[in-house]
């Protein structure tokens, strides 16, 4: 760090807080000097506020408690960085200040305590990333300016408030001189998060697009993302809501808060969350807004994401990658069109909007949060915190008065009914209206019932007086559990078959072809009537227009609001969820993909498993909730086979979260199956170890993932009649994960098995006796390289390559993966030329195949390529190289950190060679070493390449 720079800091820090004193009141210098740190600063926000002090003003001063800890752990961090040390009692003295005129002066609060804990929010988000840049003088000069302007920033609100204190209204007019001040300051904020971001990136490698080119030595001009996008481009939600009745009110001040009417390209970046209770309107509130922004031609870009689950969140951002044409987007590499995306939008100047629906994770939704100068983020949510962090301001959306609530009712029916509505219908509309609270679906739902039974509405008022007072259900509301009630009772069996699969499966985009079952895929016997498409369509008809269903006639699919979802499943008897439950697995198994026999693989099938993935996790977390409540809740053998298919997925495209959690559930579910013939229990038994196995290996914890990999050789090795195929597949894996733990000496033996096994099937049931799959030479070749046997290992991955090129269909993933291992087999030889040729082939054919350029393979490619580089002397390729990987290792180091680890390492020897980048090459050794103690607290000080690769899963060491 530059001392000049710190000490300037100290100067203008002190400078600062001298005008604090001369700038105060008497009584406030007072009160500044009773408050000298943070603690005090947390005593005075347990002060008792008196009865009669505002819901809403009482809720900002509360959240402060827990949004002030991120203020104070930057003050510590940039206060230990100045020289000398700062002294930030007058700092807190100022904080509590502001926060005792919030308590003691009507009308501050809400609206200041709020302003506070977005600068909190806002400060949170750029302390992250100081710790990868507070090396760099340049970003403690950054952290530094922020301290500065906040400082001002709280001394610019005092004086507001005690200027202006005798005016304070809801007028919006009477605050805007501070709202310009605050806007300021957070676009300040944000101005640096994005400087500290771009320091904290590898210095010659902006984004995945110049990765991609850099690989493919790609001598063409870079092309800006901005320029290439295709534009304009909006992505609605699966299903619109095509009559949103008025809300106009919300529209306005969302307007207001976005400061639309001077909408222009240098806008400042801004979120706002809709937060309310389920089924009042908040996603047809986000939905208006967007359409109005793009009819008013305001919007190039909009983006709809269902923000329940990373599935769909990721999906999601493929899709927009796609539909924007960014320079190498692929349909199935999600990491890395989340990176194009982000980067688009830090970098585009096109006006652009983001709503997340339905969001409920924090930690999920930060990590698809733009950091950008421009643009705005809707959320729509149940949880009023969202408010504070990430978005910068929230708007509850209420359930309308009863008037506003009648009013839609008969709004919905004059539409569907076409005809005019007797003057008996307004009060009795008012008194649904009351009943229901203004509750948005809940009149959705009743107009549909009017509609469906072709009731007036006086005479719906007459039955539905008759329902019992107390109905069960997910609402406190009786009446609109009363209402739920009657409109799953008006369903046939039919239909209550069809809306009881729809509850078990992801709400948004269902595909129609699961209920269009060919006839090797036989339906339940409760559905086979949707066999005949006009019997299915009368019965969908019926879930359409008691507004139960939506359909997206240009994709075929299906939406279902997540409260029918919940309040249908509440609505069934036991056994009925689990005979709907069981129809739901029926439908999406016989969907759902599965390997290839021949070569235990799905390489070929990736993107007909996306589309399935997300009802998959659905009926996981259905299984795990229902197991909780119904101890009776059983799966059927098809779950079972199932959710090892999914694994197999999974496996193959590095989803391990998603992983290792449906291998729990799957543990579960196993146990509860009928009594299955011997061969079918061994199978489902024996995928289920071998899968948990495998993904442990490849997270380092091979010595575990070993004990379940040996479990499932001998599960196998126990059927009658052998599956000898299945022996040589587990036999295999298992040799991987010997290997992994560096026990090479019975990683042979186990290779020798498989290939033995494999021929003993081949005696029976092969024209060519005599040869076995090159996929078991890659792995036996592989094996033998690092068991110290060069030479045999080069023969046989020659052998298994010239297999893989001959063979039809084209295997592109091992054909990368024997290159790869071919590479280091010529790197042990001495031959580093050749090593180089052959891991940049491995890499050509990896992308060819199937553009995964952010799978840790890639990364170990590139890696490779960087090594050999350097053992040529060709240190600037090298460094290049190992900046490349270690770009697409960081991506996964929370799993895999040696991976990580190794890429810093070997990155800080290239950058020894030159004069310019010892102090980063020695930032990169201390990085390096601090993620190697946390996986291996052993390893000491002396650490070197072989220390790393003894500890990385043998297929990309």
């Amino acid at each position: 760090m530059s001392i000049v720079r710190s000490e300037n800091f100290s100067q203008q820090w002190r400078a600062v807080l001298a005008s604090v004193d001369a700038s105060l009141e008497r009584h406030d210098k007072i009160q500044v000097s009773r408050v000298t740190s943070f603690d005090d600063v947390q005593k005075l926000l347990a002060t008792p506020l008196p009865p009669s002090f505002p819901v809403a003003a009482s809720q900002e001063l509360t959240a402060l408690v827990h949004t002030l800890g991120k203020l104070n752990e930057y003050m510590d961090a940039v206060s230990s960085e100045a020289t000398p040390l700062t002294d930030n009692s007058i700092f807190w003295g100022l904080v509590g200040l502001v926060v005792y005129l919030s308590q003691s002066e009507e009308g501050v609060a809400p609206r200041v305590p709020r302003m506070i804990g977005s600068v909190c929010q806002s400060i949170d988000s750029l302390n992250k990333y100081r710790h990868n840049t507070n090396i760099l003088p340049e970003g403690n000069d950054t952290c530094f300016y922020v301290a500065h302007s906040l400082l001002s920033f709280l001394i610019a609100v005092v004086k507001f408030i005690r200027e202006d204190v005798m005016s304070f209204s809801s007028d919006d007019k009477v605050w805007s001189p501070l709202e310009q001040q605050f806007n300021a300051f957070i676009s300040e904020v944000d101005e640096a998060t994005s400087r500290l971001e771009r320091m904290s990136r590898p210095p010659d490698l902006e984004n995945l697009t110049q990765l991609q080119s850099a690989l493919t030595f790609d001598q063409s001009p870079k092309q800006d993302l901005n320029e290439q996008a295709t534009l304009p481009c909006f992505i609605y939600p699966t299903s619109r809501t095509l009559r949103v009745f008025d809300r106009t009110e919300q529209i306005i001040q969302m307007d207001r808060y976005f400061n639309n009417g001077t909408q222009d390209a240098d806008q400042p970046f801004r979120s706002i969350a809709l937060y309310g209770i389920g089924g009042v309107g908040k996603s047809s509130v986000a939905l208006k807004y967007a359409e109005t922004r793009i009819h008013r031609k305001e919007l190039d870009a909009m983006f709809w994401i269902a923000g329940e689950k990373e599935v769909t969140i990721r999906q999601r951002f493929t899709d927009i990658a796609v539909r924007l044409k960014l320079p190498s987007s692929h349909p199935t590499d999600h990491d890395r069109n989340r990176t194009l995306v982000l980067d688009w939008l830090q970098q585009t100047e096109c006006r652009w909007l983001i709503v997340f629906d339905n969001v409920e994770s924090v930690d999920l939704l930060m990590t698809y949060w733009p950091t950008a100068f421009r643009g705005q983020v809707v959320i729509t949510t149940r949880n009023r915190n969202f408010a504070f962090h990430p978005s910068s301001g929230g708007l509850e959306i209420t359930e309308w008065d009863p008037e506003k609530g009648s009013q839609f009712l008969l709004h919905l029916l004059k539409t569907d009914i076409g005809s005019e509505l007797s003057e008996k219908d307004v009060p009795s509309a008012h008194e649904l209206s009351l009943s229901l609270s203004g509750h948005a679906l809940a009149l959705s739902l009743m107009a549909g019932l009017i509609h469906h039974r072709s009731w007036s509405i006086e005479e719906f008022v007459q039955t539905y007086r008759r329902q019992p007072q107390k109905v069960r259900g997910i609402f406190e509301t009786s009446s609109i559990n009363a209402l739920w009630e009657m409109s799953f009772k008006s369903l046939n069996e039919r239909s209550q078959a069809i809306l009881g699969v729809l509850v078990f499966l992801s709400p948004d985009n269902i595909p129609q072809a699961l209920f269009e079952a060919k006839d090797s895929s036989p339906l339940p016997d409760s559905l086979k009537f949707c066999r005949d498409p006009f019997d299915f369509s009368d019965e969908m008809e019926i879930l359409m227009t008691l507004a139960l269903v939506k359909r997206n006639k240009e994709k075929r699919a299906f939406s279902v609001h997540r409260l029918v979802q919940s309040t249908f499943k509440d609505f069934m008897t036991p056994e009925a969820q689990q005979q709907r439950f069981n129809d739901a697995t029926l439908l999406v198994s016989a969907a759902f993909p599965r390997k290839d026999a021949e070569f235990a693989q799905m390489y070929n099938m990736w993107e007909r498993c996306s589309i399935y993935l997300p009802h998959v996790l659905s009926l996981r977390d259905s299984f795990r909730q229902a197991s909780k409540t119904n101890p009776k809740f059983s799966a059927l053998m098809e779950y079972c086979a199932l959710n090892n298919a999914c694994q197999r997925y999974l496996i193959e495209t590095n989803g391990y979260n998603d992983l290792l959690d449906l291998v729990e559930v799957n543990a579960m579910a196993i146990l509860t199956i009928p009594t299955q013939p011997q061969s079918i229990q061994i199978d489902l038994e024996g995928s289920l170890a071998s899968h948990r196995g495998q993904a442990l290996a490849r997270v380092g914890r091979a010595e575990e993932g070993v004990k379940y990999l040996r479990s499932a050789y001998e599960i196998f090795a126990n059927d009658q009649p052998r599956n000898l195929r299945e022996e040589a597949w587990c036999a295999e894996n298992l040799a991987d994960g010997m290997a992994s733990m560096n026990n090479f000496h019975e990683a042979m033996i186990f290779q020798e098995k498989a290939r033995n096994h494999w021929l003993d099937w081949a005696k029976d049931n092969s024209d060519d006796k005599t040869e076995w799959p090159a996929i078991l030479k890659w792995g036996m070749g592989t094996n033998m390289i690092w068991a110290g046997m060069n030479s045999q290992s080069k023969e046989v991955l020659t052998q298994g390559l010239a297999q893989l090129e001959a063979a039809s269909p084209y295997n592109w993933a091992m054909v990368a993966y024997t290159n790869y291992s071919l590479g280091t087999v010529y790197r042990v030889e001495g031959d580093s030329a050749s090593a180089e040729r052959h891991f940049t082939v491995a890499y050509n054919k990896w992308i060819s195949g199937d553009n995964l350029l952010s799978d840790p393979f890639c990364g170990a490619c590139v890696y490779r390529m960087g090594c050999a580089a350097l053992d040529q002397g060709k240190t600037e390729t090298a460094i290049k190289h190992l900046r490349e990987a270690s770009v697409i290792t960081e991506r996964h180091k929370v799993r895999m950190p040696v991976e990580h680890a190794r890429s810093l390492f070997k990155l800080s020897e290239a950058l020894l060679n030159e004069s310019t980048t010892v102090q980063e090459s020695m930032q990169l050794r201390k990085e390096s070493t601090r993620l190697l103690a946390y996986r291996a607290p052993q390893a000491g000080d002396v650490i070197s390449e072989s220390t790393f690769d003894s500890l990385v899963f043998i297929w990309w060491r």
